[in-house]
């Protein structure tokens, strides 16, 4: 009987998926890690959400087998140190890939049309408030930092109003895979496009966007993130934001969440959304099918 312990609030609706016969299954909405120590520590797998941190001091009393996060990122988890105490970690890799493209379209046409400040001016009783700017996505230039599952929809979407592309990846196996889109230099990309949209994991990308490639901006651009906070540099961008030296940003992710920096709240050229890009109604069935699948794979045989 594999034993199974999930500690955060997650959608249960693919638990049959679970054969009875094989599979125990504990479920709590949230469980401290030290009760999960201290009662659960003889179960196989332990299924947790992004808002729960594992770290050196919990893994290296932990016995679990695996431990499996319903979400793309791993960064709240001490990696190396699973590693080091033979502790698998499972990911999910396309569960919240619709959501979270779906979301950055939002942003961006959020700030093309000034749709938050158009809202403002009707409830404040400003019908023909007009003069304000909003402009056309056809014919701009979106730079798509990162190619996997979410940027490749982003571009697919953009593609389809009639924007110009250009993507920037690493991966050789995603360049070939799609040869209809243009790949360019990271410099490149930062220079010509007039928004720039990131998606790419904070491991191995912590300040990705360095304050000497956020210099890079036109003063024209709009920079977009929902990926993770600390891909860029938060505090260079704000400043960036203050001076005007970029047009405007539109954020869901956040360097210390969820108590972001105050700084941003009284910029009018950013928009901010409180880490919702990959997490809808649909996106929580699919990342938990997806989880459980994973897990159940690695004891087919049994």
């Amino acid at each position: 009987m594999i034993k199974i312990l999930i500690a955060d609030k997650i959608n249960l609706t693919h638990l049959p998926l679970f054969p009875k016969n094989k599979f125990h299954i504990t479920a709590f909405d949230n469980i401290p890690n030290s009760e999960i120590i201290k009662k659960y520590n003889d179960y196989d797998v332990l299924v947790i959400r992004s808002i729960r941190k594992i770290g050196k001091k919990f893994l290296s009393k932990a016995k679990f087998k695996i431990i499996a996060t319903v979400s793309r990122g791993t960064d709240h988890i001490d990696v190396a140190e699973a590693k080091k105490q033979k502790i698998k970690v499972l990911n999910i890799e396309r569960g919240n890939s619709l959501a979270a493209a779906e979301h950055t379209l939002a942003l961006l046409l959020a700030v093309s049309k000034n749709i938050i400040f158009s809202n403002k001016c009707v409830r404040e009783n400003r019908f023909t408030a007009y003069d304000y700017e909003r402009f056309e996505l056809e014919g701009k230039t979106i730079g798509i930092i990162g190619f996997g599952s979410i940027g490749s929809l982003v571009g697919k979407y953009c593609k389809a109003l009639g924007m110009k592309i250009l993507v920037n990846d690493t991966d050789k196996k995603v360049i070939v895979k799609n040869k209809n889109f243009k790949f360019v230099s990271l410099d490149y990309l930062l220079e010509a496009s007039d928004i720039i949209t990131v998606h790419i994991p904070l491991e191995n990308n912590k300040n990705f966007l360095s304050k000497d490639k956020l210099r890079k901006l036109k003063p024209s651009a709009i920079l977009i993130n929902t990926s993770r906070g600390e891909v860029l540099d938060e505090s260079f961008l704000i400043k960036l934001l203050k001076a005007k030296k970029i047009k405007s940003a539109a954020l869901d992710v956040f360097k210390n969440e969820p108590l972001i920096n105050k700084q941003f709240y009284g910029l009018p050229n950013v928009l901010l959304t409180n880490h919702i890009a990959g997490k809808t109604t649909e996106s929580s069935s699919k990342m938990t099918k997806e989880i459980f699948i994973r897990i159940k794979n690695l004891y087919q045989n049994i």
